[in-house]
C-alpha cells in the first residue's frame, strides 16, 4: 500500500529532522558542510514553512516536501527522500503534488533552488520541465534557481 502525503503536525519534528539527516547527508563531503535543509531546525520548518509528508516503515517518515507560498508561486524548499526510499518514485510523486498544491491555490508557477554542485538534482529538474533562471550565492554557497510554469501549452 502507497503512504498517503498528509500535512505534518507538531509530533513528526524528531522524524522530520531525522529525514533530513538521512535525506541529505550524503552531499557534506560534495560541498564540504551540511545542506541547508539538513542544518535547519525541524520545529522552524514546521512553524515557519507548509511542510508534508509520507511515512515510512519503522516509524520513521519515507519522505518529506517543505514548501513556501508567495504571492506569484509555490516554492519548493526541501524535497527529502529517505535513501532507502530513493528510486521508488517518491521524489518525483513529492513534486507531482507540489504541483498540484500550486495549481489549487490559483499559482501558475513553481520554483525551487539547488546548490550549483548538484549536477544530478539539475538534471532531474530539467527533464521534469524546470529551466534553471539564475543563480546566486548563499552562505558562500552558489544555488541554481529553477522555475516550472505551469501554463498548459498549445
Amino acid at each position: 500500500m502507497i503512504a498517503p502525503i498528509r500535512r505534518a503536525v507538531a509530533t513528526d519534528e524528531v522524524r522530520l529532522g531525522a529525514l533530513q539527516k538521512r535525506a541529505y547527508v550524503k552531499y557534506v563531503p560534495l560541498i564540504g558542510a551540511e545542506p541547508q535543509p539538513m542544518a535547519e531546525t525541524p520545529s522552524v520548518l514546521l512553524d515557519g514553512y507548509e511542510v508534508w509528508v509520507v511515512d515510512g516503515v519503522e516509524d520513521g517518515l519515507a519522505g518529506a516536501l517543505v514548501l513556501r507560498m508567495a504571492p506569484d508561486h509555490l516554492l519548493i524548499w526541501s524535497v527529502a527522500v529517505d535513501p532507502t526510499q530513493q528510486g521508488t518514485g517518491l521524489g518525483r510523486r513529492l513534486l507531482d503534488f507540489a504541483e498540484a498544491q500550486a495549481l489549487e491555490r490559483g499559482l501558475k508557477q513553481v520554483r525551487l533552488y539547488t546548490n550549483a554542485l548538484f549536477t544530478e538534482n539539475r538534471k532531474l529538474y530539467a527533464h521534469l520541465g524546470y529551466a534553471e533562471t539564475g543563480t546566486d550565492v548563499y552562505e558562500g554557497r552558489e544555488l541554481v534557481h529553477m522555475a516550472k510554469s505551469l501554463v498548459a501549452t498549445a
